[in-house]
């Protein structure tokens, strides 16, 4: 299978329909409320921009009809049929470990993995004293810090250094399979290093999973470096390092807790209302349930009244289908769907 049919069935359910355009905008990375609220009911929050990783744009939803392994709903939302469920867990394999994600929403993989690759070269080049050599392709920002960095480095160290950190990086990790990719994608002193097509193919394993194994190892990688004294591979995550939530989300949080005012916050801050309420819907998404103030905006009765006029499936709740005298505002019904989904979540 292609590795975009084969994102498309990771990404589905066999329960719950989900929509091929807002998959795409959460493959995308497109941070719009409505994309985080539905990648939060859909429970892949941490997928956010995954896509630009994989180098996945569009999902291909019609091979998987005619192959019989998603079925459309009457609200043009997919689902996988049995036979979808079968193949995604054969695709998968036994891979279990998503922990990665945190790692992903916060930090850039792909610009850390570039400077990385092209940095481990370099050295292993240098060491041999090989001047001519096709360095990794790389974007010229990532070529331009690596190239700074060699600079700035203490030469007569930094191959052994560097062969000590990866060693004992390799040596730490649980999984020998992980350390195998690793380090089959290395490129150094004639060694051209294999892409993950290339592992996936040699290794009979599917596409994703191997990409999925990435983003694993890569993420230990970060965990690891971070703890280690006098890293040099550390330095490649200068400039890097995000927080998940928006800085202007936050910063409306923390004027907002100073005067409880959305019109001044909104006044002091020169945005509209309906910024600031996209704000706090964000900041509503990615905070645990106990850490937003749910109680300045909604009460349990209206919860409760949405919930009796509305049933329990939150998916198939439509705003324009409620009762003129529930009256409330959308930014108060999408907080009510945001704080049940929590529930439902154990958060």
């Amino acid at each position: 299978m292609k590795l975009n049919e084969e994102v498309a069935l990771f990404l589905l359910d066999s329960q719950q329909p989900r929509r091929k355009r807002l998959l795409e905008n959460l493959l995308a990375g497109k941070k719009t409320v409505a994309t985080i609220y539905w990648a939060l009911r859909y429970q892949l929050l941490g997928y956010l921009g995954m896509g630009r990783y994989l180098g996945v744009v569009k999902l291909n939803f019609r091979v998987l009809e005619k192959k019989q392994l998603v079925k459309l709903d009457d609200n043009q939302a997919y689902v996988l049929t049995e036979q979808g469920i079968g193949l995604k867990n054969e695709i998968l394999n036994h891979y279990s470990n998503f922990k990665w994600q945190r790692n992903f929403q916060t930090v850039n993989f792909m610009r850390f993995k570039n400077r990385l690759l092209l940095f481990i070269q370099v050295i292993s080049e240098y060491q041999h004293q090989q001047r001519n050599y096709y360095p990794v392709n790389v974007p010229d920002s990532e070529m331009g810090f690596v190239k700074y960095y060699f600079k700035m480095i203490d030469k007569t160290s930094i191959s052994n250094n560097l062969k000590n950190e990866l060693l004992e990086f390799f040596s730490g990790l649980k999984n020998d399979q992980l350390a195998n990719l690793f380090a089959n994608e290395l490129v150094g002193f004639q060694n051209n290093g294999k892409a993950l097509f290339q592992i996936a193919s040699d290794e009979h394993e599917s596409l994703i999973e191997v990409y999925l194994s990435d983003l694993e190892v890569i993420s230990n990688l970060i965990d690891f470096v971070k703890h280690k004294e006098n890293s040099v591979i550390l330095p490649l995550l200068e400039g890097l390092q995000h927080a998940a939530i928006s800085e202007s989300a936050l910063l409306t949080l923390k004027q907002y807790l100073i005067s409880h005012d959305l019109n001044k916050v909104a006044q002091n801050r020169r945005l509209k209302e309906s910024t600031i309420f996209e704000h706090f819907l964000e900041l509503a998404i990615y905070f645990p349930i106990n850490k937003f103030p749910y109680s300045d905006f909604i009460e349990q009765s209206q919860i409760d009244a949405l919930k009796q006029e509305l049933g329990s499936n939150i998916d198939s709740w439509k705003y324009e289908s409620l009762a003129v005298a529930t009256n409330l505002s959308f930014f108060q019904f999408r907080l009510v769907e945001i704080y049940l989904t929590k529930v439902e979540m154990g958060d």
